[in-house]
Formats: structure tokens, sequence, C-alpha cells
């Protein structure tokens, strides 16, 4: 039997509600940033959340068709500010891909390389725009708790039951 879902336009609506908590956040808590991880390859938090919007930020250029760019080449320095203003046009390019993708382009095949694998990640759109989604809301679950670790507890709760984006 199949349910009605939850659709991409309102995960994309709690990606950047979501995404809002946590500038502001890190607008009232700078040194948060400097949290140290090793999660994907980044020695802080500030590097983990330039990690969510570049990948998001390709993801979005792999379903437009568009040519890959490294986000970090045109910005030295890999900080918070830089890394939302990433977000925003990573944002429009996942809004892009889907005010025009039909059911039938969201089933269309993928295949690429990445840094991170060996083998080719195959798959189809709407993987793609699934991953870019659950992507962002696994890492800011792991952001979450290591800046309450580091002394930052957010003052927001950090379920998607509470999310206002998605009735």
């Amino acid at each position: 039997m199949d349910h009605s879902a939850v659709t991409f336009e309102e995960l994309l609506a709690d990606y950047e509600a979501t995404a809002a908590r946590w500038k502001s956040f890190f607008e009232a808590n700078p040194d948060a940033a400097l949290v140290p991880t090793d999660i994907a390859g980044s020695k802080n938090i500030g590097e983990l959340v330039w990690h969510i919007f570049a990948a998001s930020f390709r993801l979005g250029q792999r379903l437009l068709g568009e040519e890959l760019t490294d986000p970090g080449s045109s910005t030295p320095v890999r900080d918070i500010p830089a890394a939302f203003a990433l977000k925003d046009e990573g944002v429009k390019k996942l809004r892009q891909f889907l005010a025009n993708a039909s059911d039938a382009t969201l089933e269309e095949p993928f295949e690429f390389k990445s840094r991170l694998m060996p083998q080719p990640i195959t798959g189809t759109k709407r993987k793609l725009c699934l991953h870019a989604m659950v992507h962002a809301i696994r890492h800011w679950a792991q952001i979450g708790t290591l800046v309450r670790i580091g002394g930052y507890p957010p003052d927001w709760p950090q379920d998607i039951l509470f999310s206002e984006a998605i009735p």
C-alpha cells in the first residue's frame, strides 16, 4: 500500500528552517564553530557545516547537469558566513531542479565518481534529492551533540517532529 509522503519541497523547507536556526546559533556562539571533530574529514564544526552545504551545492549541480565546481576554490577561509552563503546557492539549485522535475525526471538514473568512494555511486535523481536532505539532517544531529558537549547547547528541540516546515 502506498501512503502519502513528505515532499521534497517540504524537506527543503525544513532544510532551510534548520539552517536558519543554526545560522543564528553560530552568530550568537561563534566559538562553537571551533569545537573539534573528525567527521567527514573536518577539523572543527565550522568545516563540517561547510561540508553539509558543499555537498548540497554539488548535488544541485549534478541534478541540473551542470559542470561540477569546487565551492572551496573561491572561498579561501571556510568560515560560517561563507558556508551559509554557499547554502543559499545550493538551495537555489535544488529549488530550480525541483521546479521543473517530473516524476519521470526523478526516476532518471545517475552515476558518478566520488572522492569518498572507490566505486561509482549510482541511483536515481530521486535518491540524490533525498540524500541532500537526509545528509544535512544527519550531520546537524552530530553537530548538535558536539556543540552541546563543547559547552554550547542549542536552545531549541532539533527533532523533525518540531519542524514548522512540515505539517
